[in-house]
């Protein structure tokens, strides 16, 4: 009787570790099956609907060659194993439910206004939503400079460990990636907007799922062209004054090229603070040179009239003056149509 009892106590214990150890089994696998990117029937990639929408650009920066944007974006795939039997849709934290692993590839500064968290319809049908604003990065070809149009992406890729033929990114058929008519930036004007869905090649990795968003900005050139260009042309017709003084008065003549000359020199540190340092001259660096040159053989050309003057051939000197009223804004001429059509 004893033994009897002492056996079927031993087989209960065996038991309830048997029942223990498949408990914490089936909560394992449940908890990988989770986790595991789902599968649509007949198999192939899991699609990622992506909608990205640009709901301001609040500047873009010549000098740190980057842009400030404030950027919703919406993903949304189906797992069926997230299905339930309510009537409308539930919240879930991000953190519970398999969830494409996504990075803002060129993001400098980025802040989220959002929860982490996903909705599910009855169906299965997860949702991801955000909005964040912040800094992305943007090389940028400045050459046409301030006559440019320069095009800006934001790029998602996918990290996690499934094989690039696994997931999908992809737009989402049933909204389109926006981009607003109204935003915050001044000096340029939104002419466009695209969606691309290659893969992006890493060197060391290979082909990884990416979705772009892309616009095309033109940049609004009055500005310059008001406070920068018009005022160089003042200061240039101001160091030609000198053709038309006496050539005897060699003080006035010199003091009217040296001060043009240093306001040039303030003009080229005034427009390197506005763009970075690159290794080629823009549009508007070869119009700003080509004023500078014109104001410098300006005042070579008062030295040479001062020195014929004082050994007595002043009319030698007038005739200089006169070749080089017409002469001058001839060569300006020459050098505003190389900058602005053939550079």
């Amino acid at each position: 009787m004893m033994g009897a009892m002492e056996v079927s106590g031993s087989q209960i214990v065996r038991l309830m570790v048997k029942l223990l150890v498949g408990f914490l089994l089936s909560i394992a696998t449940v908890g990988a099956s989770e986790f595991k990117r789902p599968i649509p029937q007949g198999g192939g990639a899991t699609e990622i609907h992506c909608i990205i929408g640009v709901l301001d650009v609040d500047e873009i920066s010549d000098e740190s060659q980057n842009f400030t944007i404030n950027v919703f974006t919406r993903f949304r795939w189906s797992d069926p194993r997230l299905a339930h039997g309510g009537d409308g849709e539930i919240k879930k934290l991000l953190s519970e439910v398999w969830h494409p692993n996504l990075l803002f590839v060129n993001r400098q500064r980025l802040w989220s206004s959002l929860g982490e968290f996903v909705t599910i319809s009855p169906e299965g049908e997860t949702t991801y939503r955000q909005q964040s604003w912040g800094d992305f990065s943007q090389p940028m070809n400045l050459h046409d400079f301030p006559f440019d149009t320069q095009t800006f992406g934001i790029q998602v890729v996918y990290t996690g460990s499934d094989e690039v033929n696994e997931i999908s990114l992809i737009q989402d058929p049933e909204f389109d990636s926006f981009i607003t008519e109204n935003y915050s930036v001044a000096d340029w004007k939104i002419v466009g907007h695209d969606t691309s869905s290659e893969p992006m090649i890493i060197p060391t990795v290979g082909s990884i799922p990416s979705f772009t968003l892309s616009f095309t900005a033109e940049r609004l050139s009055n500005h310059y062209m008001m406070k920068v260009v018009a005022p160089l042309l003042m200061i240039v017709l101001l160091s030609w004054v000198v053709f038309w003084l006496n050539p005897s008065e060699g003080g006035s003549q010199l003091g009217v090229a040296v001060t043009s000359f240093l306001t040039m020199i303030a003009y080229h540190v005034a427009l390197s603070s506005r763009l970075p340092e690159i290794s080629y001259l823009t549009r508007l660096d070869v119009f700003v040179f080509c004023g500078t040159i014109l104001v410098f053989l300006a005042m070579i050309e008062v030295v040479i009239t001062t020195g014929l003057a004082q050994q007595g051939k002043v009319e030698t000197a007038r005739w200089l003056d006169r070749v080089c009223r017409l002469l001058f804004p001839a060569l300006l001429t020459v050098g505003g149509f190389y900058a602005y059509l053939w550079h």
